[in-house]
């Protein structure tokens, strides 16, 4: 099960620049600010069980020059991290071009996808041969902290050691949606509920009754 934390800093002096600039690197940390008080620094981490988040607060986060201490609080209970669908409409629109085509690209393939094959696909959507691993961790990190610091909300796109990357699917058919409205013609082996696609692609009236009212 996933766990966040909160994690309080000491940082010893002149140091303080060194230390957010390496935990703004670290894709586990969602968000590290410097306060005023007995810490230096809160930061907002996460992990996809607790005893990866506690080890990488302890080997990575204590080993960064500079820290002198940590005192770690883990989230027991939070709110409901389930998006709403004006929630999704909200987060879909603010994001980039290489955002939303990384979504595009999970939902055609309605699989797992490991890294290469992802980069590979989005450079050929974007008709970019120079999207490359750094593009991705890029697009990705950035769709993960709109999502859990702006939003709340657990990530639309999940990834598994064995599978890859992929799309949760409890937003397979609002994002397919989406992407519709927004004038994306989808290209899916496996329409958002389920069905077997026979003419190849999703047009708006798959996803949209005839009076525009969501199926």
């Amino acid at each position: 099960m996933k766990k966040k934390a909160y994690v309080f800093i000491k940082v010893a002096a002149g140091k303080l620049d060194g230390v957010m600039r390496v935990l703004s690197e670290m894709p586990q940390v969602i968000s590290a600010e410097g306060v005023s008080g007995h810490v230096d620094v809160v930061a907002i981490m996460r992990g996809p069980d607790l005893e990866t988040l506690q080890n990488t607060i302890l080997s990575t986060v204590r080993g960064i020059d500079g820290i002198e201490s940590t005192e770690t609080w883990i989230v027991m209970v939070s709110q409901p991290d389930t998006w709403t669908q004006d929630e999704l409409e909200r987060y879909a629109s603010e994001l980039t071009e290489n955002e939303l085509t990384a979504i595009n690209v999970l939902l055609e393939k309605n699989r797992g996808m490991m890294i290469q094959e992802l980069i590979d696909a989005i450079a050929d959507k974007l008709d970019d041969d120079n999207y490359d691993i750094h593009d991705l961790t890029v697009t990705l990190t950035s769709m993960t902290r709109k999502a859990e610091d702006q939003y709340r909300r657990e990530n639309v796109i999940e990834f598994d050691q064995d599978m890859g990357y992929f799309l949760n699917d409890r937003y397979t058919e609002p994002l397919a949606r989406i992407l519709v409205s927004r004038g994306v013609k989808l290209d899916m082996n496996v329409a958002p509920d389920g069905r077997e696609e026979e003419s190849g692609g999703i047009e708006e009236n798959d996803v949209y009754g005839d009076d525009k009212t969501p199926l």
